[in-house]
């Protein structure tokens, strides 16, 4: 074709590319106007920590270890790293509507019939080679097609985030399976020592009964108090067995093996946690994975929405061939000949009984959805953090009181000890202040647990700390 011939496509074609990058608006953000306070309620001045590691903070090898093992071994990290995979792909194919399609096409036939001469004249026997360009565009003129690509990419965008958000949960979920198997193995080898003077204490009241200084009942008392001892190991022991197996499976591996990182730690023990900083509700927005997921859901329906609104406008065509054919006719070879064409079409919609219209309330009742799912989620987020502070700031105040229990206990098991040296109290009485402060350390050790499981609560519910 001539120059001129080409003029039309080529205007169509810059018209298209013109019009198919413009942008489209913007959808209004949702209210989240409830997270524009300068504090949270419950916040308190505390130290804050800088690493955004908030384990760390733990000072404990093993969890770090541990943690650090379930953040890429973990299945439902795996998971959702291969949705991202998923949505990347979903997004080159939205994508491509943007662009021509090109395909190279090609045909060989030979049509021989044996007919005489005479007859062939009317029928020739004819061999044919055909290769052509073809070319297919939709003019996103309205922009559909750009929306759908906007909704693609930001399908991907919300999938990295839940590769965030997975590995935000499994985080927190080994560091609170952790500090409970060190509790329950703590409280064990607490009880353990408390059985033995239990168990001591009623030898002893025995002996005195058999010496008529005890009753019966005093007999009764102290037994029963070692079977009631004696009964809650087992609980504990359950406890450790299962938070081990839990652990595992945490971070992807057989829970039938035990695990280095657990076997490689050898006394029971538990840190002290570190003090995070709440900052302001606002800044949950950008550290919480969840509600960057809610965000990034809500932009993708957003989108979609348009693409909704722009079904609804008539859609263009453009299509194109380029091609050479060489063709034979009863032997006699023709020259090579080159052909094009080229269309242009379109597509408007008159009656559909409303289903577009449908389409589009439907998908605008989706895009309000998700609004109101996104604000939902930032609401919670403050409940959460408002309340691990609550809990934590409580924790704190509790732990002291039993630590300050435990120190009189103590001293108490000191004066008793002093008092057993001079003759003047007996062994009985010395067995029942050191029962006392294994009774109260028990306590601290289940206080000092929950302090630390608050902390955990609170790095959560901050989004993964400061």
């Amino acid at each position: 074709p001539s120059r001129l011939q080409q003029f039309p496509l080529l205007l169509a074609v810059c018209l298209a590319a013109v019009l198919s990058a413009c942008a489209t608006s913007e959808p209004e953000p949702p209210d989240v106007s409830a997270t524009e306070d300068s504090r949270f309620r419950h916040a308190q001045d505390q130290k804050q920590a800088g690493d955004a590691s908030w384990w760390r903070g733990f000072d404990d090898d093993a969890l770090m270890a541990l943690v650090q093992r379930a953040q890429s071994a973990n299945h439902d990290v795996r998971i959702a790293v291969q949705r991202v995979r998923q949505a990347r792909a979903g997004q080159t194919a939205a994508a491509s509507r943007l662009w021509p399609t090109v395909s190279l096409t090609g045909s060989a036939s030979d049509e021989r019939s044996g007919l005489p001469d005479q007859v062939k004249q009317g029928k020739p026997d004819t061999r044919a080679y055909r290769g052509a360009l073809d070319l297919g565009w939709e003019l996103d003129l309205f922009g559909a097609a750009r929306a759908g690509a906007d909704a693609a990419e930001l399908d991907a965008l919300t999938a990295e985030e839940g590769v965030e958000a997975a590995r935000w949960l499994v985080s927190s979920e080994v560091a609170r399976q952790y500090i409970v198997w060190q509790s329950a193995r703590l409280r064990l080898a607490k009880l353990d020592a408390l059985l033995k003077a239990q168990t001591d204490t009623e030898r002893l009241t025995r002996s005195r009964e058999a010496g008529g200084l005890a009753s019966r009942f005093d007999v009764a008392r102290a037994a029963g108090e070692v079977q009631s001892l004696a009964a809650q190991l087992p609980p504990l022991r359950t406890l450790v067995a299962v938070t081990e197996t839990q652990l595992a499976v945490l971070v992807g591996a057989n829970p039938n093996q035990p695990l280095p990182e657990l076997s490689a730690s050898t006394a029971p023990w538990l840190s002290t946690p570190p003090r995070l900083s709440a900052r302001q509700p606002v800044d949950l927005l950008l550290r919480r994975p969840d509600l960057r997921v809610a965000h990034k859901q809500f932009m993708a329906e957003a989108a979609r929405l348009r693409e909704a609104q722009a079904d609804r406008w008539p859609k263009f065509f453009l299509a194109a061939a380029f091609g050479r054919q060489d063709l034979s006719l009863n032997a006699l070879d023709l020259s090579p000949v080159r052909y094009s064409t080229a269309a242009l079409a379109f597509t408007m919609p008159l009656f559909d009984a409303g289903r577009l219209r449908a389409a589009v309330e439907r998908q605008s009742a989706k895009e309000r959805m998700a609004t109101l799912q996104y604000e939902k989620a930032v609401l919670g987020a403050v409940k959460d953090v408002d309340d691990s502070l609550v809990a934590l700031n409580q924790e704190r105040d509790r732990s002291t009181a039993l630590d300050a229990v435990t120190q009189q206990r103590r001293t108490g098991l000191r004066h008793a000890e002093s008092l057993y040296r001079e003759g003047q109290i007996d062994r009985l009485q010395l067995l029942d202040a050191q029962r006392a402060v294994l009774a109260a350390e028990l306590s601290a050790i289940d206080g000092q647990a929950q302090l630390a499981l608050n902390t955990v609560q609170l790095a959560s519910a901050l989004g993964g700390g400061w």
